[in-house]
């Protein structure tokens, strides 16, 4: 699957439904009153001697085995659930004699199989013990990793053929029954793989594995409970930028991304601020509040401040890149939202600037009354910004935004929808410590397949794509608002290129 790409079996935004301020979709409509149950967790477990025989023999050899277990519910049709719980609750003799008939097959399915005594709470672990030989913890635990790690994703064609023969053999116990109209699908299931349009007959199985036994009670397995635990004691973790060398390339190339973006704007960045320096004083007329001349020149050296300190704390890579690149895009649609809104307001720029000096007096009062001190706050600072336009006694403070507006409203109006898109929402995870900014920083994957692909904390700290080339562009966006403002402002960023070595010297 590409990148632009979305899954097949994943619902299109645009179909999902709205239920207040939740985006639902289908499997979670009230019409369907469906109910999620997890294959790895509880269902995985309690087909281990099939995840164990598909993930250790070639899958035509295991597919013969699973139609050796097959043949045997038909003639014993009591044995219809294959579960490791189903067949413990078997008559003690009828257990035996239906495990004998597992070991029987070949040798080699057997010293799989014996991997199932690494377990100690393995349902009818007597049982299976008197049939089986001592396992080799170090070889059998890799047996166990090879099927779990093959079989984990629930659509994959291994997972699909273990639940297909805990599906076959519930039909040839009896316990499930068809009507006439589904002739070929009956016949696609007991003739899998071998028979029928397998794009039908993939999903009908994993349908039907998935549905309530409605004899027995649907409650969650405490075997299953117990094999993740056990697997978890027993077995370490694997930290996936440890042990992947794909991402170890990944992390090199994105830290030398970084020392190429250093090396591209160490004089553009200086040069670039300059000449909006010069540009300020250059079009500055009088020396009274002029809140559009200080208030656009303000958006843009706060922009290209940002920019530089993105580029010279070497943050692109981190949490607080992002937290710039959100700054840039915010900035930005409110310097096109004021350009398009001067129009026909032209006391904008005024009602931008005195929310702001409103803010600031805000927190000096509250910090004064509450007789709070701040290390990052000057209060003597606030003082100063507070009463600088005008007394303090006459600046209002406004408790909503500054236009009665939302940065999304400003978004649409100013026609920068799609750049809100594309950020705003993405960006601002980070700043709020929404989890899916939170997992994407901090944590990373296990590989070990036994500990379910669980997250541990990053080994060092976070390096994520580079936000540099979008920070540019956001960037030069604000430039571009500048020179509207007040043409002409022709100096702009240019796209970093990767510095190429010779002989240990940058060239």
């Amino acid at each position: 699957m590409t990148k632009k790409q979305i899954r097949k079996h994943e619902t299109s935004l645009k179909d999902h439904k709205r239920n207040k301020k939740e985006l639902n979709p289908p499997f979670l409509s009230k019409e369907l009153n469906m109910n999620s149950s997890s294959w790895f967790d509880e269902r995985l477990p309690e087909m281990l001697w099939a995840v164990l025989i598909i993930g250790n023999l070639k899958r035509e050899e295991a597919l013969k085995f699973f139609n050796y277990i097959a043949n045997f519910v038909e003639v014993n049709q009591d044995c219809s659930d294959v579960t490791l719980t189903g067949i413990s609750q078997l008559p003690i003799e009828k257990r035996k004699l239906f495990i004998e008939h597992f070991v029987s097959y070949s040798q080699g399915a057997k010293d799989i199989l014996r991997s199932l005594l690494l377990f100690p709470e393995l349902p009818a672990f007597n049982s299976w013990k008197e049939m089986l030989t001592e396992p080799l913890p170090e070889e059998d635990w890799q047996k166990i990793s090879k099927g779990v790690g093959i079989t984990f994703w629930h659509q994959s064609q291994e997972a699909t053929d273990c639940r297909w023969v805990k599906v076959l053999c519930i039909i040839l116990g009896g316990n499930l029954k068809f009507p006439s109209t589904m002739e070929d699908i009956i016949r696609g299931i007991l003739e899998y793989p071998n028979y029928g349009d397998l794009e039908t007959i993939r999903p009908t199985i994993r349908a039907l594995e998935i549905t309530p036994n409605p004899e027995k009670e649907d409650k969650p397995s405490e075997w299953a409970k117990h094999f993740w635990d056990y697997c978890f004691k027993k077995t370490s973790c694997l930290p996936e930028e440890i042990v992947n060398k794909k991402i170890q390339k990944r992390q090199k190339k994105l830290f030398n991304e970084m020392k190429d973006s250093r090396t591209h704007y160490l004089e553009e960045t200086k040069n670039v601020r300059d000449k909006l320096v010069d540009h300020f004083f250059i079009s500055a007329s009088t020396s009274a509040i002029d809140s559009r001349h200080e208030g656009a020149f303000g958006l843009a050296l706060y922009a290209v401040s940002l920019f530089i300190e993105i580029i010279f704390y070497r943050i692109s890579l981190s949490i607080t890149g992002r937290l710039g690149l959100r700054a840039l895009v915010e900035i930005y649609i409110t310097f096109e939202y004021l350009l398009q809104k001067e129009k026909n307001e032209p006391r904008v720029w005024d009602d931008y600037r005195s929310y702001g000096t409103g803010q600031v007096k805000l927190i000096y009062l509250k910090l004064q009354e509450l007789k709070l001190d701040a290390s990052s706050i000057d209060l003597d600072e606030m003082d100063l910004i507070a009463n600088e336009d005008k007394w303090v006694e006459f600046v209002p403070i406004n408790l909503g935004h500054w236009d009665a507006t939302t940065l999304r409203n400003m978004a649409e109006e100013a026609k920068l929808k799609d750049l809100y898109d594309k950020f705003y929402n993405y960006t601002s995870g980070f700043m709020h410590g929404n989890w899916g900014a939170v997992r994407e920083s901090v944590y990373q994957k296990c590989i070990n397949p036994l500990h379910r692909y669980h997250r541990g904390p990053t080994c060092d700290l976070p390096l994520m794509p580079s936000v540099t080339k979008d920070a540019f562009e956001v960037t030069n966006k604000i430039l571009d608002c500048l020179s509207i403002a007040y043409p002409t402002f022709d100096f702009r960023f240019t796209k970093a290129k990767k510095i190429k070595s010779k002989g240990g010297k940058v060239v």
